[in-house]
């Protein structure tokens, strides 16, 4: 391979990173180069410290070689490994599902958190509704965490729920899946304590200031809505959560930090109560929280 001088683990670290620093910086590219190694090679960070004169494999070397023409080509790492790391699972993603992002962790997180101050009936389970799941991401990590819990989740896209499916099987999880849009469906029928949704809200308008490894990869359909109608999906999330929100019961969701205010709005013309709104660790208004 060109500029590779030996197969070493040291050198085909270098040669990696060195292959991929002109798409990506030099923090980006071992960042980077951390995960397809793991992937790939099933290195820790023991093996760069003790074992940089392990050989690689020729195969092995090709197959880096096919991951750094994709990297190149802005294909996301979680797309070219098949999987993304969320809270403390590891799940299967690709083309027809989102990359799970860290906000969308600290949205969980703010749920678990409400959850533990509040006192339910021990005799009662907890019923949760994730609207849109794509990976599963948010059902799987509320199944896992709250003991008991009996979590739903819906989407528009046969191919997001069968990865969604194999990603609660993959973490040992159990939830029940189903097709729906949030848009032109009835609500359920079940009645629900809890509900969360991490829906379309970039404007068509912001992609122009979007990265191309995003925009060319990850499903618009997840991702985009109209700029004449920005809250369309919560329009309908807010609706639906009227419908089949036990008393009492909290809606969640994720939001475009541009429309914290519209968003609060509209869950207060809609009868929520205690409507708050979330700032992300990067200080953006990132999350909307109501209760009914």
């Amino acid at each position: 391979m060109k500029g590779l001088k030996n197969n070493t683990l040291g050198a085909v670290w270098k040669w990696f990173v060195e292959h991929i620093s002109l798409k990506y910086n030099e923090l980006e590219a071992r960042a980077i180069g951390r995960l397809v190694f793991e992937h790939y090679l099933n290195t820790s960070a023991t093996d760069f410290a003790l074992n940089r004169d392990k050989r690689i494999s020729e195969s092995k070397i090709l197959e880096l070689w096919r991951v750094i023409k994709q990297l190149n080509n802005d294909v996301p790492v979680q797309y070219v490994t098949g999987q993304a790391f969320f809270r403390e699972l590891v799940l299967e993603v690709n083309k027809h599902v989102l990359i799970p992002r860290s906000e969308t962790e600290e949205l969980v997180e703010w749920m678990l958190d409400d959850l533990v101050e509040i006192n339910h009936e021990p005799s009662r389970t907890i019923k949760c509704w994730d609207i849109g799941t794509g990976s599963g991401a948010i059902a799987i990590s509320l199944a896992k965490e709250l003991n008991g819990a009996r979590v739903y989740a819906s989407d528009i896209s046969e191919k997001a729920l069968e990865v969604a499916q194999k990603n609660a099987e993959r973490n040992q999880s159990s939830i029940d899946l189903f097709l729906h849009d949030i848009l032109k469906d009835p609500a359920p029928e079940q009645r629900f304590d809890y509900i969360v949704s991490n829906p379309p809200y970039l404007r068509e308008s912001e992609k122009a200031f979007m990265q191309k490894n995003v925009l060319d990869y990850e499903p618009h359909q997840a991702l985009f809505v109209a700029d004449n109608d920005p809250l369309l999906y919560y329009s309908s999330i807010v609706s639906a959560a009227k419908a089949t929100l036990n008393p009492h019961g909290a809606l969640y969701v994720e939001i475009n930090e541009a429309l914290g205010q519209e968003t609060t709005q509209l869950f207060e013309q809609n009868g929520f109560s205690a409507v708050e709104i979330r700032r992300d660790m990067h200080g953006k208004e990132r999350m909307v929280r109501g209760r009914l």
